[in-house]
């Protein structure tokens, strides 16, 4: 099947004097049933390569941050606080359609 997909893509479309004159027309241009004049296809919608993107790999953010770092300490301490007033006005819930929202206690600790 992608044979034949990869087959197609090498057709050319005929010149404007082929298509006046009534010769063969190309099947992708062809409406099935229609007797009239070609009609073309819609312009395809693709998504190209991005060779510039940055490679994806598994890091564990935990060994970025030495074990004696003072940002454990803040996660430490905005764990054991209380949020729940900063989190009362956050919409998106689990089940429903929505965005997730950043947890308070991350913007706190980057604002440190």
């Amino acid at each position: 099947m992608a044979r034949a997909l990869i087959a197609g893509l090498g057709e050319k479309e005929p010149a404007a004097d082929e298509a006046a004159a009534g010769s063969s027309v190309s099947p992708a241009l062809a409406s099935p049933g229609a007797s009239g004049p070609p009609q073309a296809r819609p312009q395809l919608r693709l998504k190209g390569v991005d060779r510039q993107q940055v490679c994806l790999r598994a890091v564990d953010v935990q060994r970025l941050v030495g074990e004696d770092h003072p940002v454990r300490a803040i996660w430490e301490m905005l764990e054991k606080c209380d949020l729940s007033a900063l989190a009362s006005g956050i919409k998106a819930v689990e089940g429903r359609p929505g965005r997730d929202r950043s947890d308070p206690r991350v913007l706190i600790a980057l604002g440190l």
